[in-house]
């Protein structure tokens, strides 16, 4: 699928082959069905209303498509500030309380404060991406995706949840054990948040429910 939304900052400007190139082998050899359709999100702070500056860029459910999409834009390393990717099941969109991200959910959170902006975090990100999409997780069914957040104190990686109940604690915890595992992180501090603590936190604070 084309994606619907184009910009400098979001498309990579080292592409190593052409994406029609991409799309002729896909169809030669087949493609590869992924179990979820996925869409994916870019945020860039260029407005006032937070709602234009979302913008539903393009949808994948197949391997092939994911590829094509993923090694023609930027890394995360490559982003300015101000601004998100977002990978999330299709009929997910980036709000919480919206019916469907309800404030049940949650994320585990990995923070890179800089100076670490850089390729190590790019194949977190990429590795973390691969992980959820590839259904890698016994716990798949409770993951909604994930995200990539670029300010200027630091990047923050996270994947979201749709079950922060603390009776849940064992597959919150299995899910980040995974993340950990799968991401090559391991030497990094990860931290579960609520979607409800998060909303109504005093301060720029949230409490986390759990850690690794």
């Amino acid at each position: 699928r084309e994606p619907v939304h184009q910009s400098d900052e979001l498309t990579k400007v080292d592409n190593e082959k052409p994406i029609e190139a991409e799309l002729l082998v896909a169809k030669l050899v087949g493609k590869h069905s992924l179990e979820n359709k996925w869409m994916f999100w870019f945020y860039c702070n260029k407005s006032r209303v937070w709602e234009e500056n979302l913008h539903e860029v393009a949808s994948f459910d197949t391997v092939e498509d994911f590829w094509c999409l993923f090694n023609h834009i930027r890394r995360p390393s490559q982003l300015s500030n101000q601004c998100d990717y977002y990978y999330l099941k299709d009929g997910i969109i980036p709000l919480w309380g919206d019916g469907i991200n309800n404030n049940d959910g949650g994320r585990w959170l990995l923070h890179f404060k800089p100076p670490i902006i850089n390729q190590l975090v790019d194949e977190y990100w990429k590795n973390i991406i691969l992980s959820i999409i590839g259904e890698m997780y016994e716990q798949s069914s409770e993951i909604m995706g994930a995200t990539v957040i670029v300010r200027s104190r630091g990047t923050k990686i996270a994947v979201w949840t749709n079950n922060a109940s603390k009776d849940n604690r064992d597959n919150i915890m299995a899910i980040g054990r995974k993340i950990k595992e799968v991401s090559g992180a391991e030497n990094h501090k990860m931290v579960y948040e609520s979607f409800a603590d998060m909303v109504n936190k005093k301060g720029s604070f949230t409490k986390s429910i759990f850690s690794i």
